[in-house]
């Protein structure tokens, strides 16, 4: 694997990758392989973190554009396919400077439906069973949230805080971790947003889609 790693890097995409068709090109190399060692993944995550933020303006931000064709194609009715594309939306969102809000709901909104009766996508596949929210799921939670904290507040846009609640409503509060109940006592605290787009999937268009930080061990 490392020398077909080294291949790629030298002949295939020598300058990384470029355009949204050596990006769909090394997904589809993902997709073949039957068995992805850590070189992969990390060369995976890496090369398309790197498409994601560049040439953009502000540097380093992943554009409304960017964000809608990383939703779409890493995702199937709004589930994740896999967990290597699910370290890629959440390594994307930790390396970028800003990203759009419908991006971190969407990457939030996998805990929902990891909760939902008929529960779905890599994020359902690699937590812990529970019926509540647990100490993985709140480290899932800051790995989204990083960039939300200003001068010690939780800063939430109307569609974040629809979908933490969402999730709050879904999970059993008997089981939910105690940081969980203290950062839903922050949220409860916004203005429940009158209007949220709720009625479909979160890819709606190719445009968009639809509080302490300390957590326990």
């Amino acid at each position: 694997m490392a020398d077909d790693i080294l291949m790629l890097r030298k002949y295939a995409f020598p300058d990384g990758i470029c355009s949204s068709e050596d990006a769909l090109a090394l997904l589809a190399l993902n997709d073949s392989c039957s068995e992805q060692s850590p070189e992969w993944s990390t060369y995976f995550v890496e090369s398309l973190t790197a498409y994601l933020v560049r040439g953009t303006k502000p540097p380093g931000r992943i554009d409304d554009a960017k964000a809608s064709w990383l939703m779409r194609t890493i995702a199937g009715d709004g589930a994740v396919h896999s967990a290597v594309e699910l370290e890629l939306l959440l390594h994307a969102m930790e390396v970028a400077s800003e990203v759009p809000e419908n991006l971190s709901a969407f990457a939030l909104d996998q805990i929902r439906m990891a909760l939902e009766p008929g529960a779905r996508g890599a994020y359902h596949a690699t937590r812990p069973a529970s019926a509540g929210i647990t100490a993985f799921d709140l480290a899932y939670v800051w790995r989204v949230l990083r960039g939300a904290m200003e001068r010690g507040r939780l800063m939430l846009s109307p569609l974040e805080a629809r979908v933490l609640c969402e999730i709050d409503e879904l999970a059993d509060p008997e089981a939910n971790h105690p940081a969980w109940r203290e950062m839903m006592a922050a949220v409860a605290t916004y203005e429940r947003p009158r209007e949220v787009l709720r009625s479909g999937p979160w890819l709606v268009t190719d445009a968009g889609h639809r509080l302490t930080q300390e957590v326990a061990a």
